[in-house]
């Protein structure tokens, strides 16, 4: 299931994210999903809260979802546009969901028509927070862990 190699690898990228920073439990976990993935949130959040519990010092952790709208840009003309996945028939939208880059023979620039586009945001899926505490009773606040992602 694409969830969960999905779901496995955000609890493995957090896990060494709190090795790193010497966290001794992980409170929270925000994760942003990419509306051009089509991640199913309630699959997702219950093979996290399976995964989860394979790492030590994740036993309470609270999973935080975040939808980030998809935005292109056309190569051809410039202009800035957003698609309605609703509009998609199951098929083609299934199709996206496991390859996005066919988004592309779906989709065109609704001012130029042209194929040459870029998914601007809202293509993957990353860790955007993580919240967690030392072994001091501190929070620790690792803020943005998304410096230096795949944008795409």
């Amino acid at each position: 299931m694409h969830e969960w190699a999905l779901s496995d690898g955000m609890v493995r990228a957090a896990h060494k994210i709190k090795m790193e920073r010497g966290l001794k439990e992980v409170v929270s976990i925000t994760v942003v999903l990419g509306e051009v993935q089509d991640i199913a949130p309630d699959i997702f959040t219950e093979i996290f809260d399976e995964v989860k519990r394979q790492q030590d010092g994740f036993e309470g952790t609270k999973l935080v979802l975040e939808r980030e709208p998809a935005e292109f840009r056309c190569h051809q003309c410039g202009e800035a546009f957003h698609f309605d996945r609703g509009l998609l028939p199951h098929e083609i939208s299934e199709n996206i969901h496991f390859v996005p880059e066919t988004l592309r023979v779906y989709i065109r620039c609704p001012a130029c028509q042209s194929e040459d586009f870029e998914i601007v945001k809202g293509r993957g899926i990353y860790i955007k927070e993580i919240v967690g505490e030392t072994g001091d009773g501190l929070d620790a606040d690792t803020g943005d862990v998304a410096e230096g992602r795949d944008a795409r």
